[in-house]
């Protein structure tokens, strides 16, 4: 398989995996039909367009070929036609419980996979702009790929950025993930592509499992003196 072609499907993949995500978290904040969509594209094809507005690609790709943008509607479709025939045989006490327990397994699993794919994919498309000497730009743009999406998704939704809460690693797993695909770069495009996506996978799921975070200053600011 040639690398556009691999490049292409793991972008499709990813566009399925993050509209997936959006599409849930619509679901979980009670939007309707058009909203879940909405939401769906954006968080699907946000990280992308700004992507290429940095990088000085006009009009942003998503726009060009509407590909991304259908099968994320496709995508958030048959969710929701999925869901509803489950949810209407099922108690409104038994959906509130059970399947927001789901949904939190589901979406998180859904989401790091798409960040995965989204950061090696923004560095890629740096290096094919001919920024291959730039590391510090491809990272950025690989980190914005990753997270852009999952910001607006939840800027949009009322909530506050995964990327800016303690909770779990998140950006960091995105640049870590960038970071090993730009090392593994020279011993070959697919498997430092794979390398680079795995990366952020795994790190970003193990975060989740074993509650990592990074420092937090908020409780001694609070329980200081004034500021």
């Amino acid at each position: 398989m040639n690398y556009e072609k691999f490049y292409y499907i793991a972008e499709i993949i990813g566009t399925v995996a993050f509209a997936s995500s959006g599409t849930l978290v619509a679901i979980r904040k009670g939007m309707d039909v058009f909203g879940i969509v909405v939401l769906a594209i954006i968080t699907a094809i946000g990280g992308g367009v700004i992507r290429d507005i940095t990088l000085g690609i006009t009009p942003p790709m998503a726009f060009r070929d509407n590909t991304y943008t259908v099968v994320a509607i496709v995508t958030a479709l048959v969710l929701i036609l999925f869901l509803s025939k489950k949810i209407k045989f099922l108690s409104l006490n038994t959906v509130n419980r059970n399947f927001m327990i789901k949904y939190t397994q589901v979406a998180s699993v859904l989401d790091a996979i798409g960040l995965g794919l989204f950061t090696v994919s923004g560095v890629s498309v740096a290096m094919v702009r001919g920024y291959s000497n730039n590391a510090f730009l491809m990272i950025f743009v690989g980190v914005i790929t990753g997270c852009g999406g999952g910001v607006l998704r939840d800027l949009l939704s009322d909530t506050i950025p995964i990327i800016f809460t303690k909770n779990t690693i998140y950006a960091v797993a995105s640049l870590l993930g960038a970071v090993v695909f730009i090392v593994l770069r020279p011993h070959g495009a697919n498997f430092s592509f794979f390398m680079g996506a795995l990366t952020t996978v795994v790190i970003r799921l193990l975060s989740m499992k074993y509650r990592w975070s990074l420092p937090d200053v908020s409780s001694d600011l609070v329980d200081g003196d004034d500021v």
